[in-house]
């Protein structure tokens, strides 16, 4: 009978701590949902930005941000430069240059993307464009670009997209 009691007596803490599991959940779940369109908009803000290369590192980049765009982490080589300072060293030095592209997306514009989707602390978007196709002069084929970034604190820290190096990237006509 006395274990019988305990059972019955354990009853209201055990769906006290069920409500307050779910609580905590749906909690935890609206903050991530809202961390998310955060990290999203700021993607979305990263891209219209108008300001200068350096107002936007300083806006948007942590100091330690890591690229992986092969071709900004060549121009590092020549730079020298890391963490967010790189990512600007990287793009006057290739200006100084001639121009040399470090975003060739043979021709996909990174405005209006039409998937931005995030999941923890990465934020994604996709970019649709039409490209010639090579193979059947006037006419055209879709293609995709995706640029993500890893966010903390409201700063990008990573970031990866699908630019690849070719031969003769560098190469400025």
């Amino acid at each position: 009978m006395k274990n019988m009691a305990l059972r019955i007596s354990n009853i209201p803490v055990a769906i006290l701590l069920v409500l307050i599991s779910l609580f905590t959940y749906q909690n935890l779940s609206a903050q991530d949902q809202s961390e998310q369109a955060i990290n999203k908009q700021l993607l979305l803000d990263f891209f219209a930005f108008q300001g200068t290369d350096i107002e936007r590192m300083e806006q948007y980049m942590a100091e330690d941000y890591v690229q992986h765009n092969p071709r900004f982490l060549a121009m590092d080589k020549f730079t020298g430069a890391s963490g967010n300072r790189a990512w600007v060293e990287a793009r006057i030095e290739a200006r100084e240059r001639g121009g040399i592209p470090l975003v060739d997306l043979g021709g996909i514009r990174l405005s209006n993307p039409i998937i931005v989707m995030a999941e923890d602390d990465l934020v994604t978007a996709i970019y649709k464009g039409d490209l010639p196709d090579p193979d059947n002069p006037g006419e055209t084929y879709e293609a995709f670009a995706f640029e993500t970034f890893r966010v903390n604190n409201g700063k990008f820290t990573e970031h990866w997209d699908q630019v690849t190096l070719k031969e003769g990237w560098m190469d400025v006509e």
